[in-house]
């Protein structure tokens, strides 16, 4: 007797089994995951509001345009504590084009008390004490305005280093009674007006523009390029 066994070994296997082996399969290779980024982490919605736009060039907003109209009396980097997000640079060059710049506020009669207290017998850092919201050069600038000589710590004639532009800065701070380690220190220059400005000098090199400008605008000043190219100082109060 023989036995027929090609439709044993033809038969297929069970559905059961199949789906266990597509199972196993798909937990051993699992996809790989999409390299798109989420629709979300792009959006314009979400990257607004951040600091990529204001490195970008965000423009001022009339609220921000307000601040800065309304708080002229306050230093760039007082104003930017108002204006979170803003560079200075970006501050005080919009200050420049809307005309909103840096206005000392006037006197107080307190304020004049002091400064015709104080300033014949004190220099100014030393009253800068009294008047914490006051720069040396303010309160030396009002006392020549009330008609007080104030007092000084340093007559000795000033050196004349050869820069035109470091000479005539050096001797303004020198008629506002203002030292000129005193003037480095206000304008946060280092030691440019002190004896950079000579060293440079020596070493045939000419003026270091960006400290220059931040004395132009600490003193109120403008640039002025003559017809040959020469630039000079346009002090406006003389």
């Amino acid at each position: 007797m023989t036995w027929n066994t090609s439709a044993a070994i033809s038969a297929p296997t069970s559905t059961a089994l199949i789906a266990n082996t597509t199972s196993v399969r798909k937990e051993t290779n699992p996809p790989r995951s999409s390299s798109a980024r989420p629709a979300s982490g792009s959006s314009t919605a979400e990257r607004s509001g951040s600091d990529f736009w204001v490195r970008c060039g965000k423009a001022y907003t009339n609220a921000e345009l307000t601040i800065i109209k309304r708080n002229r009396h306050l230093r760039t980097h007082e104003l930017q504590k108002l204006l979170p997000g803003r560079s200075r640079q970006s501050i005080a060059k919009k200050r420049g084009t809307t005309g909103f710049t840096y206005r000392r506020p006037p006197f107080t009669k307190g304020e004049d008390e002091e400064v015709r207290r104080a300033a014949p017998t004190k220099g100014a850092t030393a009253i800068t004490h009294i008047l914490p919201h006051r720069t040396p050069w303010e309160i030396n600038k009002r006392a020549q305005e009330l008609g007080i000589k104030p007092f000084n710590y340093h007559d000795k004639p000033l050196t004349i280093v050869g820069e035109p532009l470091a000479d005539a800065i050096r001797q303004r701070a020198r008629e506002d009674g203002l030292s000129m380690r005193g003037l480095d220190a206000e304008l946060n220059t280092g030691g440019y007006f002190t004896n950079c400005a000579a060293l440079r000098v020596r070493r045939g090199y000419g003026p270091y523009m960006p400290n220059i400008r931040k004395a132009i605008e600490f003193f109120d000043a403008e640039l002025v390029t003559g017809p040959d190219g020469t630039i000079t100082i346009d002090w406006k109060d003389e």
